[in-house]
């Protein structure tokens, strides 16, 4: 599954109130479209396992591979704490063997393999890339880290839990081991439903807890750094990092391609809300708009 954000381009001034006011616009038309395509419908479909491969007609092979290719478009902010928003991208890659399950996968899970799985269960090694590249009106807020946490690599471990086919949990506990430092731990739950054969849906609730050193590397400040920006010193303490809900929906054009959409809200709390980046120069409220589409097809070697 393809990881958060990719490169972006900044927005200032007149642009970053137009992007927020296109947040607003883009939240009410997911929603809206959503409504729209689960209001006719009240079955549910197989389950939340997809296990069609992309065309059974050739893939016959048991060590033939289902390639999943496609990319996300999003508005999201500069980094974690920003009022400002930017646009931003990153690709989709996902592959598994032919006759395999075909899980769930959505926007804020990082990059994961597994290694055990059941019908209702998996764990394996997850990543998760956080960058930033370019000029931008909050880079010298966004800089401020440890090390800048212009570019961030964290590496952990994953489970997810279906204990029904319509409710999915997960959690990922993830270590910054490059960029920044310290553990943080994401969980999720998501409902899930399949009002036709061709629409995938699934809302819930997300948490984030994030050690002290986690949450130094990206809200707190040295007396240096609180100097250079004109803030006041701050150092940041282990807790929830944040609270928010999550909703997507999928559309099946063709067993091959599929569009995708995402809202994302993140509301920063404790003590990554109390920082000065936050509380003085940014805002609690985090909101992430995604666009993608992804084409699978089956590999043969």
């Amino acid at each position: 599954m393809a990881h958060n954000r990719g490169e972006s381009v900044a927005l200032d001034g007149v642009a970053a109130s137009r992007v927020q006011r296109w947040v607003s616009v883009a939240c009410s038309g997911l929603l809206a479209a959503v409504a729209a395509c689960v209001a006719p419908h009240a079955a549910f479909a197989d389950g939340p396992f997809d296990n069609s491969i992309a065309n059974p007609t050739i893939a016959t092979a048991s060590s033939d591979w289902v390639v999943t290719l496609g990319a996300w478009g999003n508005i999201s902010p500069e980094f974690s704490g920003s009022s400002h928003y930017d646009l931003g991208g990153s690709p989709i890659v996902d592959f598994h063997r032919v006759g395999d399950k075909e899980w769930l996968s959505l926007p804020n899970d990082g990059i994961d393999y597994e290694l055990f799985s059941t019908d209702n269960f998996r764990a394996g090694p997850v990543g998760q890339i956080r960058w930033d590249f370019g000029n931008t009106r909050d880079r010298g807020l966004k800089e401020i880290g440890n090390t800048g946490v212009d570019l961030s690599l964290e590496i952990g471990a994953f489970v997810e839990y279906w204990p029904a086919e319509w409710l999915r949990t997960r959690l990922e506990a993830r270590n910054a081991v490059y960029g920044a430092e310290g553990w943080i731990f994401d969980l999720s739950s998501d409902f899930v439903w399949h009002p036709t054969t061709q629409w995938t849906v699934a809302a819930g609730p997300r948490l984030s807890i994030a050690d002290s050193d986690y949450m130094n590397a990206y809200y707190g400040l040295n007396a240096a750094q609180a100097e250079s920006v004109h803030l006041s010193k701050y150092e940041a303490s282990a807790g929830v990092r944040s609270a928010g809900a999550g909703l997507y929906g999928e559309y099946k054009w063709t067993e091959q391609f599929s569009t995708m959409a995402s809202f994302e809200y993140e509301r920063l709390v404790g003590s990554a809300a109390d920082s000065p980046l936050v509380s003085e120069a940014g805002s609690p409220d985090q909101f992430t708009v995604s666009f993608g589409a992804k084409y699978k097809f089956v590999w043969s070697h």
